[in-house]
């Protein structure tokens, strides 16, 4: 947040404001009951005010303190304690979870009444612009430090922002620098799956025709996966949606895989039986992931 300083600068808010304000506190004191009366018929026609003015004794303690803020808008004296009082009613709006629209509201009600307060208590018209003006700024700077303190009280850091803006961008690379590790060693994978799947293919006819077969078919199967894998993560990195299901399809062509090994055993029928009920288990878990994704 911007020093007292700082703000009233960008605000332009000179010495002649300062008078100006100060005039207007005579006139502001004599109308102040008036106000918190208006301004609570304005309040009691926004939805949902009785959630934050639940019983008399929270009302009356508001409208007390609507008196106090009022008439400081006119004090003449605006230096680092009445900032830091702003501070605290908006930590206090913060505090009730009041939305931050109810307060935007609440401040154009207060301009509007100010100003009406104004012409009906100043004829010349050139003067009552300047007081309007000076009116103007002083409700900006206030409606400026309330949605400060909103925006404030959301940025939680545990350290320092700066620690920790340096930390999630260190993460933010370092996950990245894996990811591409990662397609890295699956590229040094598919090189070596299609080793395995050219000396299958080249000793087919060195032995038992089924067996080879069956073995080229599983180096063939175990090459989808890698290009399933490579894909993947490459679209990933590209900022790509991960789908899980690629994960549920690599298992279930490992299983496959395992099948066409254990065909080849005649005494393997039970391992054989257990691995078709995992791949109709893993089969329905696909189906159910592919349905969602769409």
């Amino acid at each position: 947040m911007y020093s007292f300083e700082k703000i009233k600068s960008h605000y332009g808010f000179t010495n002649g404001d300062v008078r100006n304000l100060e005039q207007l506190r005579p006139v502001m004191e004599r109308n102040v009951v008036d106000f918190v009366t208006e301004f609570y018929g304005f309040v009691k026609n926004l939805s949902d005010s009785d959630k934050f003015l639940k019983n008399d004794t929270i009302i009356r303690r508001h409208q007390d303190s609507l008196k106090v803020w009022f008439l400081r808008l006119f004090c003449g004296n605006y230096n680092r304690r009445y900032f830091d009082e702003l501070e605290k009613v908006g930590l206090a709006h913060v505090k009730i979870n009041l939305p931050a629209h109810y307060v935007n509201t609440a401040m154009h009600f207060v301009k509007s009444y100010v100003h009406d307060t104004i012409n009906k208590e100043f004829k010349d018209l050139e003067e009552c612009a300047f007081l309007e003006r000076s009116v103007g700024k002083i409700l900006d700077m206030n409606l400026d430090i309330f949605t400060s303190t909103y925006i404030e009280e959301e940025k939680k850091f545990f350290l320092s922002q700066r620690l920790e803006s340096y930390l999630i961008q260190f993460a933010n690379r370092f996950t990245y620098g894996l990811n591409l590790l990662l397609v890295g060693g699956l590229v040094i994978m598919g090189i070596g799956v299609m080793w395995l799947f050219t000396y299958d293919v080249m000793h087919v006819l060195d032995g038992n025709v089924e067996k080879a077969l069956l073995r080229t078919l599983g180096s063939l199967l175990m090459l989808w996966v890698v290009i399933e894998l490579m894909e993947t993560e490459v679209k990933h990195l590209k900022g790509g949606k991960f789908k899980i299901k690629v994960f549920i399809s690599v298992a279930l062509v490992a299983v496959i895989r395992k099948i066409l090994v254990t065909s080849l055993k005649t005494d393997a029928v039970e391992a054989q039986l257990s691995l078709v009920a995992a791949v109709a288990v893993l089969g329905v878990v696909y189906w159910l992931i592919a349905k969602v994704d769409g």
